[in-house]
């Protein structure tokens, strides 16, 4: 979503006339953010395919079959010069209808293993745009173009001014948060919060911000003023952009967002959903902007491996000159570029 959402703030800029109209589920949160955006929304049925509950997967020929012919619909109306898709299993029915109706096709993939989404649609698009060199071995496509993974306008400006050691921590656990790392944060949290000259900022997902908050009432008075959980944030850019230093996942939204404003990180893979998290890690931990923890380690390793950072002013500076060389903030400009290629090649 955020990445479809950075291509379409790139494409107005660029063309203020521009039509853009966003295709989702109605229940899922992009119903909602688009429309913060102040975007058009299209609502169109899609359900996921289970691939080891397969008895799960008995009313997905009907939810297809209505989505294709809504996504049939969809495009008769609106008439697209061209379709861009950005993964998830949403994409699944507008990007075949659209191959199906000669409409030519940009898919953007964000993760350096493309999701099973991109891999089977790669071969109906013209092009797709990569955040990783690597992605296009696993693609049947005609053209991939490595471009970076699209950020909002609000994380294109780079952050120059860093100390010379972390005083301001950023922990996210993606938007639904991340219960091992919280954990391992609240652990730790009285021992980081002596240190006088720390501050810490923390996503914690709506369903632990209760119990983030009842952390923050144990700490002394001083140290708890200088914790801030959250569930959620609108201004998230503004958060990374005065962090010194980020706890991630490594969602690859997030990896692009941070690198673009250019904030080293410790980062935390999700080990689950196909183990994506833990490929795109690789680039970023080889140029040395982030030292990653297995999800499994994080309980005994976080507080070693910050009080490496923390107390270590040159590695800490030769991360952020790393990550410096990493961010691409343009991508969203990037991509807009392959869509009128597409379009008129069409």
């Amino acid at each position: 979503m955020f990445p479809a959402i950075a291509v379409a703030q790139a494409l107005s800029r660029k063309e203020p006339d521009a039509a853009v109209l966003f295709a989702g589920r109605r229940e899922g949160i992009e119903a909602r953010t688009v429309a913060a955006y102040g975007m058009p929304f299209a609502a169109i049925p899609a359900a996921p395919f289970y691939t080891e509950q397969l008895w799960r997967n008995w009313t997905l020929p009907v939810v297809l079959g209505a989505a294709l012919y809504q996504s049939w619909r969809l495009l008769d109306r609106f008439k697209p010069d061209v379709v861009l898709g950005t993964g998830g299993y949403v994409s699944v029915p507008l990007i075949t209808a659209a191959g199906l109706a000669r409409v030519p096709i940009v898919l953007q993939e964000q993760n350096l293993m493309p999701g099973r989404a991109t891999r089977v649609l790669a071969r109906f698009a013209r092009t797709v745009a990569t955040a990783y060199p690597e992605s296009s071995r696993f693609l049947r496509a005609a053209t991939t173009v490595v471009t970076g993974t699209p950020v909002r306008t609000e994380f294109w400006r780079r952050r120059d001014d860093f100390p010379a050691q972390p005083r301001a921590i950023l922990v996210l656990g993606g938007s639904q948060g991340a219960h091992r790392l919280n954990q391992a944060l609240a652990d730790i949290l009285p021992w980081l919060l002596d240190r006088p000259d720390l501050a810490i900022m923390h996503q914690t997902g709506p369903r632990e911000i209760d119990a983030m908050q009842a952390v923050k009432a144990a700490l002394p008075a001083p140290a708890a003023a200088r914790y801030q959980p959250f569930a959620f944030a609108s201004d998230l850019a503004d958060r990374i952009r005065v962090a010194d230093l980020i706890i991630s996942r490594a969602g690859a939204s997030t990896l692009s967002e941070v690198s673009a404003i250019g904030v080293p990180m410790i980062l935390v893979p999700y080990p689950y959903a196909g183990g994506h998290q833990r490929l795109n890690v690789n680039p970023y931990a080889s140029a040395g902007a982030a030292i990653v923890i297995p999800d499994e380690e994080v309980a005994g390793r976080l507080r070693g491996v910050l009080t490496s950072v923390i107390n270590d002013a040159a590695r800490y500076r030769k991360m952020v000159e790393a990550m410096r060389g990493l961010g691409r903030p343009y991508a969203a400009e990037e991509v807009v570029r392959l869509l009128h290629e597409a379009a008129r090649r069409h």
